[in-house]
């Protein structure tokens, strides 16, 4: 399916898209707000008088991370969503899209998942430093992190006990990574994160491989136009997903080029970044409730 196409698919996003803001107006009069995830301008949300934000941190066993909790008001049972960051850390730019999240109605827990190692180095001579600090942390390891993560969520008294994961770029690869690690995730959403790669030894797998493993649904953004994520990478994904027989849905946005959703950066792309937040949306109200 491209961007040209109009389906019935489409149409029952733009039911689900309706659905969803009646649901989003009914919690935000429970919750006496007038919560809404669409901003001017970048930053919008972290600052937001609805939103409850604080910091709290995770420790359990070799885990230690420090993350930002993102939560509307009310007291009702919700969802919660892991947004995991971008190769630059937790960034204002993701805290802000937690706060997002939280605007829709969900927990929302954004890990710095660097705790440990500090700062990642500069990209402003190349990524070439980054890489090379990432490349250091093993999967596994993040993936015993992000299991406490969820598990922590749920036992939240504002929980209903449903976990979603989105990540973007590094944290898009993590989100598909942990869809076939841990069979209790609800669902995944990844936004651009590298399919296939070169194996390491912190690095066994790339998603490709993993896709027969996958337990939740899962929602992929990509960018027509995304020099490090080839289109045939994305449609050998679709096809793997439909192979396998799971639950998928691959989206790429043909004018679309590498962190297209990243509005503090020069390659947002605004409207396939809203269209990809709506679709993200709907997947999450329809498998976190």
């Amino acid at each position: 399916m491209n961007e040209e196409t109009i389906s019935r698919r489409e149409l029952f996003h733009q039911v689900g898209a309706a659905t969803l803001a009646a649901t989003a107006a009914a919690s935000a009069a429970e919750a006496d707000t007038e919560n809404t995830i669409v901003q001017e301008k970048p930053g919008e949300a972290l600052h937001s008088p609805n939103v409850h934000r604080t910091m709290v941190r995770l420790k359990e066993g070799d885990t230690d991370l420090e993350c930002l909790l993102a939560q509307p008001k009310g007291d009702s049972p919700r969802g919660s969503v892991i947004v995991i960051h971008e190769i630059f850390g937790l960034t204002d730019h993701i805290k802000d899209m937690a706060c997002r999240f939280a605007l829709a109605g969900y927990n929302a827990l954004a890990p710095n998942l660097f705790t440990r190692e500090g700062n990642p180095p500069s990209a402003a001579g190349g990524f070439g430093p980054v890489m090379e600090f990432v490349g250091k942390i093993p999967d596994s390891r993040l993936m015993k992190d992000l299991e406490v993560c969820m598990a922590w969520l749920r036992s939240q008294s504002s929980s209903n006990g449903k976990v979603g994961v989105t990540g973007y770029c590094w944290g898009g690869r993590l989100s598909m990574l942990l869809d076939a690690h841990a069979p209790a995730l609800n669902c995944a959403v990844a936004y651009y994160g590298r399919i296939t790669g070169q194996k390491t030894p912190n690095q066994p797998a790339s998603p490709l491989d993993l896709v027969s493993s996958m337990h939740a649904p899962l929602m992929g953004h990509f960018g027509g136009k995304d020099g490090g994520i080839p289109v045939a990478d994305v449609e050998k994904l679709r096809e793997s997903l439909k192979e396998h027989h799971k639950t998928g849905e691959i989206f790429i946005y043909p004018d679309a080029g590498h962190a297209f959703n990243n509005d503090t950066r020069e390659m947002y792309v605004e409207d396939a970044a809203h269209l990809a937040m709506q679709r993200t949306l709907e997947w999450f109200h329809h498998y976190l409730g």
